[in-house]
């Protein structure tokens, strides 16, 4: 049987199989002689050829009747009209590539197109809505998406998937555009990449025409991008410090680095260490008070040599340790606030568990916190205890202070000499790798063959002595190298055959100065000079003097009062002085130690509040958080939705300490009042506490089921008798 097809429009290919028909002629020669495939082409000849076959009831013949292109795309665009610029040849190599595919054509052909098959055949929810318009379509396949975009019209969400502008419907979701749109929720999905500089831009704009004052409105998590905001606010308010408050910074501190937390931690200038605090409360001004500012002031500020506030500060404290550092020396070295407690607490350590004990060369407090945040990143590595500030052996260069780290002895014992190795042979246990060798401390750690590592680096340390730009030290290659001493770190804690066992310390033996600094330009020919520190004595009044009888060092030594340098490894273009340490500046002396684990299972954080007043007026509400863990809890934010004061979030000043329980009392500004249809005089509470493991670890907990706030109203009705009188 022949198989005929009309092609009236001539716009389509005659295939290599079919004879060509172009004529009348042509069709009586050809027709009946075989039962090949006939090609009927022009509007004309088909009418002929078509009536000729049903005058010889010959029309089962046809096998197709070609219609133009556009009125098949027609039919498939549906509602959507044809654009009138697309020619015959445009629109056929269109319908050709969409009837290459059998069912569901547009869908699979934007799938081609955007190399993403899930969006054009999933089922429509909130989620794929989200993804669907962070997905970006060429223009030019616009009308394709506009087609696809029809089959959702009876959905809940068809009045969002019908949208004509997708960029605008998503910058509203994403809260950088207006009107927004609170019946979708919170975006559930990152910001798309190709808008992250204009939500940035949108954000950073709206906090300085606020003030900062758009961070008390906002409930963080329900808010798109909360982790880019923070960051945003961060930068912000390090420029405008006088912006800052104790609720504006806890909303944005839990999605922070640990040194970023720093910094927005105090940044106008605290006062001068008194004379006659104790060694506890000088810790706590030189991490809490000294040290947030004078990084802000150092990196930030950056004012001139002979301007800076902290520097002032510094000397408070060099009194100080001037005045307290020999009576330190008389406690047992287990319970000492100097550094060299350290090694007492391994060796105990060590009776329990195998420990690695890092010793990182140089490493400051702020230093500290930061490597720790990159050990605690992701939950490779958990704190065990809240990280303890010492105060480092004097002076605080290497061969001293690490000498008595190890030995657990002041440098004035007999048996000090320029040899951490020697000194730490005292430990009586372990052995120690430097870096040149850390390829035998993989190998020790893979066959357990010491209860005691130690990993002794001087990379942080060489960094300071061979910069020469102090900004690009501190904000590039310092992060940089801490975070490369980080991933060292977990990978000797995966050799180890059971990691969850192992302990790991962190400690060091003295930090850095921050900044850079003048060098003396006229040493006393009394001295011998060493970096910031020079051996001898002077009557210099640039100079503090450490005699060795009362300081217990093996001879005396002259230090320079400020934060110049007698001279230095490394110097800027300009001849300032980078990275000299052995002084009294508290960047230079306190020290951290701090112990972390593989894992560790925190224990649920109960909190319960509970309280009694009048509807319309302020009141208290009495609070009970019980914190079991064996670190403190920090940064806490509580949101209660049936209170408005607590509806977006309050901060809360409070820190609650390892294993304890504390009650404290909050304000209401106005107890709210019970509807009329409210069977009782209490009023359940329900919400969610939001806070930081020792200023690492994110965590949450629920309000208690017995939380609730009693109400004394008149009228159960809700009526007020102030509004008869």
């Amino acid at each position: 049987m022949m198989n005929i097809v009309l092609d009236p429009t001539e716009l389509y290919d005659i295939p290599p199989d079919y004879i060509p028909i172009t004529t009348e002629v042509e069709w009586i020669k050809s027709f009946g002689v075989t039962n090949s495939r006939y090609w009927v082409r022009g509007k004309r000849l088909c009418e002929w050829a078509e009536a000729w076959l049903r005058a010889w009831n010959k029309t089962d013949a046809i096998m197709e009747i070609k219609l133009h292109p556009r009125r098949c795309i027609a039919a498939l665009f549906d509602t959507i009209p044809v654009p009138d610029e697309w020619t015959d040849a445009q629109l056929l190599i269109l319908l050709a590539k969409l009837d290459s595919y059998p069912q569901n054509p547009v869908a699979h052909l934007l799938a081609e197109i955007t190399g993403d098959e899930q969006i054009w055949f999933a089922q429509p929810a909130i989620s794929h809505l989200a993804a669907w318009l962070a997905m970006q379509v060429p223009q030019e396949y616009r009308i394709l998406e506009l087609v696809w975009q029809q089959q959702f019209q009876k959905h809940e969400l068809a009045t969002y998937y019908q949208t004509d502008d997708k960029l605008s419907l998503l910058r509203r979701w994403l809260g950088i555009a207006t009107p927004v749109i609170p019946d979708l929720g919170k975006y559930p999905l990152p910001i798309p990449d190709f808008l992250c500089t204009e939500f940035d831009a949108y954000w950073e704009e709206l906090l300085y025409n606020t003030e900062g004052k758009i961070l008390e409105d906002i409930i963080p998590t329900q808010v798109v991008g909360m982790e880019r905001i923070a960051k945003i606010a961060h930068k912000v308010l390090q420029n405008r410090p006088h912006w800052i408050n104790k609720v504006r910074e806890t909303k944005v501190t839990p999605y922070l680095g640990q040194q970023q937390q720093l910094e927005l931690g105090n940044l106008s200038p605290p006062q001068s260490l008194p004379i006659d605090a104790s060694p506890t409360e000088a810790l706590e001004w030189v991490t809490q008070k000294y040290l947030p500012f004078r990084r802000w002031e150092i990196i930030v500020n950056q004012p001139a040599l002979d301007q800076r506030i902290s520097d002032r500060l510094a000397d408070s404290f060099v009194n100080w340790m001037l005045e307290h550092y020999p009576q330190m020396t008389v406690d047992s070295v287990e319970n000492s606030y100097l550094n060299y407690s350290v090694a007492a607490k391994v060796q105990n350590l060590c009776r329990e568990s195998p420990v690695l004990w890092v010793v990182v060369d140089g490493l400051g407090w702020l230093d500290h916190l930061e490597l720790l945040s990159y050990l605690t990143q992701n939950h490779q590595l958990a704190l065990e205890t809240d990280p303890q500030p010492r105060f480092s052996i004097l002076p605080t260069k290497t061969e001293y202070a690490k000498w008595s780290l190890y030995a657990q002895l002041l440098p004035s014992d007999a048996a000090w000499a320029a040899d951490a190795g020697k000194a730490f042979a005292k430990m009586g246990m372990g052995k120690r790798y430097t870096d040149r060798r850390i390829d035998q401390l993989y190998n020790a750690l893979r066959k357990k063959t010491h209860k005691l590592y130690c990993w002794d680096t001087d990379t942080f340390d060489n960094l300071y002595h061979s910069q020469t730009d102090w900004q690009s030290l501190y904000t590039l290659d310092r992060p940089h190298t801490l975070e490369g001493i980080a991933k060292k770190i977990n990978y000797c804690v995966q050799q180890y055959p059971k990691p969850e066992e192992l302990r790991i310390v962190i400690a060091s033996d003295h930090g850095q100065v921050m900044g850079t600094q003048d060098k003396i330009s006229h040493c006393p020919p009394e001295l011998e000079p060493k970096g910031r520190m020079a051996i001898g004595k002077t009557d210099d009044p640039r100079f503090v003097v450490l005699e060795c009888d009362r300081y217990h060092l093996p001879h005396d030594i002259s230090i320079v009062r400020s934060a110049a340098s007698l001279g230095a490894f490394s110097y800027t273009n300009n001849k300032q002085i980078i990275g000299s340490h052995g002084g009294l500046f508290p960047e230079e002396v306190v020290v951290g130690v701090s112990v972390l684990r593989k894992s560790i299972q925190r224990a649920k954080v109960y909190i319960s509040c509970r309280s009694e007043g009048k509807s319309r007026q302020p009141g208290e509400l009495e609070i009970t958080i019980d914190n079991p863990n064996s670190v403190p809890l920090t940064n806490l934010c509580l949101y209660i939705p049936e209170l408005p004061a607590f509806n977006s979030g309050k901060s809360l000043e409070q820190q609650i300490p390892a294993n304890q329980r504390i009650h404290f009392p909050i304000t209401i500004p106005e107890v709210p009042e019970l509807p009329p249809s409210h069977e009782r005089n209490y009023l359940s509470l329900s919400g969610e506490l939001t806070f930081r493991f020792a200023n690492l670890e994110p965590g949450s907990t629920t309000l208690a089921s017995d939380s609730q706030l009693k109400i004394n109203q008149l009228f159960s009705s809700g009526f007020n008798i102030d509004e008869f009188l």
